[in-house]
């Protein structure tokens, strides 16, 4: 009994030994891919055959391998199943419906040689374990049949010592359920190929360097008992290098860009407690991660449709609402949006006519003013004088009002135009000699 236990334990440790080695081969000896293959003189397609028609969900650099390339077992089988797994974290809630991914199959001189064996892969998916290190509990297991899985050659390498050689694909396939992904949670994925029958070549999952252009990738994680990984562990072990890797793949989202654009709305402008109390700016920005923002559209107050182009200013006191829509080059319509606010000047102006004009200036806010400047213009008509004229105010108390005047000579139909502390008033009136009428 004491030997068997002996043998299964070397067993053990040699296979583990052998999916290190294995992994360190490629390490090692991967090929550039744009390199002729070395044992049969094949040149790698371009590894960009991703489906680039849909909405590209999430992109862990496909396509990468060199110095530090290399594969991880990543299998279904009956002696075991091991499970690496990448993590990843979405901007905005999104479906995913279909993935894309480089993996394949190595040391296939020991199962009729270099060629796909058309396996079925498995795709899982993954929560978090709430510390950001290591998957949870499974929250998705679907698997691809082989003939709903669309693949193509990628590489392959011959060991010249061991005869190793080292079969990569580009793999691509709708999944059988789509399932969506929250905003700013950190999930984890895993591809498996399902082994027919359970002995070797072994599936694997592509990895690449993770300094490759110069970006810091998210670390990967192994769980593979029967190889000797009882915990999920991160695959720098399995490497020469001991950094962190990633695996190649690609989410992507339902047929193309479905996703409307996002407009978020700004105001700006000096408030008291929960209103403006001066005009007030109104910037639109439309977002589209997709196939970019075509136009956005917008009315005040259920006017006219007007077609956004900078930001806009809204003076006249009152309530109001901004309604606004973008449409992305998809045609996707965003559902209308709205923003409102209040806009209460602390200044109210009445202006009257009789032997000049006449305007009262009063103070509706709810603190005391100081050194308020007011003008009055007229233009239109004949004025010989009194055209414009301006002043300050050193003090109006809350609640409290003042009048000032401009005295007039003229004739004919005016236009007046009173300020105070930024706030303006409109009207018209009739210049008759020294007298001011009709004014409204």
């Amino acid at each position: 009994m004491k030997e068997k236990n002996i043998l299964r334990k070397a067993a053990i440790l040699l296979i583990a030994t052998l999916m290190v080695f294995s992994s360190g081969v490629a390490t090692a000896n991967t090929i550039n891919n744009n390199a002729v293959n070395q044992s049969t003189g094949i040149t790698p397609v371009s590894p960009h055959t991703s489906p680039v028609t849909r909405s590209i969900v999430w992109d862990n650099v496909i396509g990468v391998h060199g110095a530090l390339g290399g594969i991880i077992v990543a299998t279904v089988r009956t002696e075991g199943i091991a499970f690496p797994a990448d993590d990843f974290k979405l901007d905005t809630e999104r479906v995913v419906d279909s993935v894309f991914w480089q993996g394949g199959y190595f040391q296939c001189q020991l199962a009729q040689g270099q060629k796909d064996y058309h396996w079925d892969w498995r795709i899982l998916f993954w929560n978090d374990d709430g510390t950001e290190n290591h998957p949870g509990s499974v929250i998705y297991n679907q698997t691809i049949p082989d003939a709903a899985i669309t693949r193509e050659f990628w590489y392959n390498y011959t060991h010249p010592t061991n005869g190793n050689t080292y079969w990569v694909a580009n793999y691509s396939a709708q999944l059988p359920e789509p399932i969506t992904f929250n905003a700013n949670t950190k999930y984890w994925i895993t591809i498996q190929g399902i082994q027919t029958p359970n002995s070797y070549p072994q599936a694997c999952w592509s990895r690449h360097n993770n300094t490759v252009g110069g970006i810091k990738l998210h670390e990967a994680e192994i769980l593979a008992a029967w190889w000797g990984y009882t915990v999920w562990t991160n695959i720098s072990v399995l490497v020469t290098d001991g950094l962190p890797h990633d695996l190649n793949y690609q989410l992507f989202g339902p047929g193309g860009d479905t996703t409307p654009p996002t407009t978020t709305c700004t105001l700006e402008g000096i408030m008291s407690g929960s209103v403006y109390i001066t005009p007030v700016k109104v910037t639109l920005t439309a977002t589209d991660p997709d196939s970019g923002v075509n136009y956005t559209n917008y009315n005040v107050d259920g006017g006219a449709w007007n077609n956004y182009t900078a930001p806009f200013m809204v003076s006249d006191e009152g309530a109001h609402v901004v309604t606004f829509y973008s449409v992305d080059k998809a045609g996707n319509k965003e559902t209308d949006k709205t923003s409102a606010f209040t806009i209460q000047y602390p200044i109210q102006i009445t202006i009257k006519g009789g032997l000049g004009i006449k305007a009262i200036i009063k103070n509706t806010g709810t603190a005391n003013l100081t050194n308020v400047n007011w003008t009055i213009n007229l233009n239109g008509g004949i004025i010989l004088f009194g055209k414009s004229k301006p002043g300050t105010i050193p003090s109006l108390a809350v609640g409290a009002q003042t009048t000032v005047k401009d005295f007039v000579l003229g004739f004919g139909k005016i236009n007046i135009v009173v300020t105070a502390g930024g706030v303006s008033k409109n009207a018209t009136g009739m210049v008759l000699f020294i007298f001011v009428i009709g004014v409204k």
